[in-house]
């Protein structure tokens, strides 16, 4: 089957004009904010980068762990789940 003869307009792709237009700018004083759940997200995560979440937790006064078991229990769980992994393949043998 015969293919059809269109081709696009060159203007739409060659416009310099249209491309500076979509090209990604940096917001302005007068634009107007734009609300998303990307920029939503981003305002969320940006408390942590503030401090805001750890001075809200030591200002509660929360409860942490202590630092030994905080590291203690990962690797000594690792280990446990490791040992576990390696019993159940001789196992299979």
């Amino acid at each position: 089957m015969p293919m059809p003869k269109l081709r696009p307009s060159p203007e739409r792709y060659l416009d310099p004009a249209g491309e500076a237009a979509r090209v990604a700018r940096l917001a302005g004083d007068g634009d107007v904010p734009i609300v998303s759940p990307v920029h939503r997200l981003q305002h969320e995560l940006s408390m942590f980068e503030r401090g805001e979440v750890a001075a809200a937790a030591a200002a509660d006064g929360e409860y942490r762990y202590p630092g030994w078991f905080r590291v203690a229990f990962p690797v000594g769980a690792s280990a446990v789940l490791w040992s576990a992994i390696i019993w159940g393949i001789q196992a299979l043998r």
